[in-house]
């Protein structure tokens, strides 16, 4: 018998896995792994958080108008100047006024208390005269939609430009080709025209400006604005 038994357990060494078997036994192993873990890791189930304080989102927050930077601040600009104030740039909102242009009137900014508004006051104070903030409402603040970074402004478009213009000169940026669209933007006596494209991330948005800023597009200069 020891002999039979040892010839069998041979053979069963020696044979070759069926790849079939294999891949079709493959889920089951994983189900059966599983279920070893949890049988032998079993825990009481941990009790549930209780609610944060401060009743609804939005509760105890403060929000102010900022106003007297440069046409092409970015978030992270006004961050730098109200450093210490515990913002994010969620907490910032880039309010362009209405008729088409593209210069921003005014960010609204979420604060997350009255003494961080104050910090803020504290900040512009040591700046000098050239910033300033008021307070603002929270119904200035939630109309706005922002453009998050990712969308560009290309100013100083030909009139005969075409979208399939756009996209020979944005050759090798990641953006929607499908966003493109063109704007009629009135200046002090004089009209010009701007396209604006969306791009798939703030990192794309921003190569864009610093890679194809002031290139040429029909013989004429293209300057880009990355819209926040």
């Amino acid at each position: 018998m020891s002999i039979t038994r040892s010839a069998i357990r041979s053979s069963l060494c020696l044979r070759k896995l069926d790849p079939e078997i294999s891949r079709s036994s493959l889920p089951f192993l994983q189900e059966w792994r599983k279920c070893l873990s949890t049988a032998t890791e079993q825990r009481p189930p941990a009790s549930p958080l209780p609610p944060p304080p401060g009743g609804s989102p939005g509760e105890g927050r403060f929000y102010g108008k900022f106003s007297g930077f440069s046409k092409h601040a970015l978030k992270t600009d006004i961050m730098n100047i109200l450093e210490g104030c515990s913002l994010t740039s969620d907490d910032l909102k880039f309010n362009y006024p209405r008729g088409g242009k593209l210069t921003p009137a005014a960010v609204f900014v979420q604060f997350p208390s009255l003494s961080a508004y104050d910090k803020a006051l504290r900040n512009i104070a040591k700046k000098g005269k050239l910033y300033r903030l008021e307070k603002a409402a929270r119904a200035q603040w939630d109309p706005i939609v922002p453009y998050e970074g990712k969308v560009v402004a290309l100013h100083g478009i030909p009139v005969n430009a075409i979208t399939d213009d756009i996209d020979r000169f944005l050759s090798g940026c990641l953006y929607y080709p499908g966003s493109i669209q063109f704007l009629t933007v009135q200046g002090l006596g004089t009209s010009k025209r701007v396209a604006l494209v969306r791009f798939t991330s703030q990192t794309q948005a921003m190569n864009a400006y610093i890679t194809k800023n002031r290139n040429f597009l029909l013989n004429q200069r293209i300057t880009l604005q990355v819209l926040q």
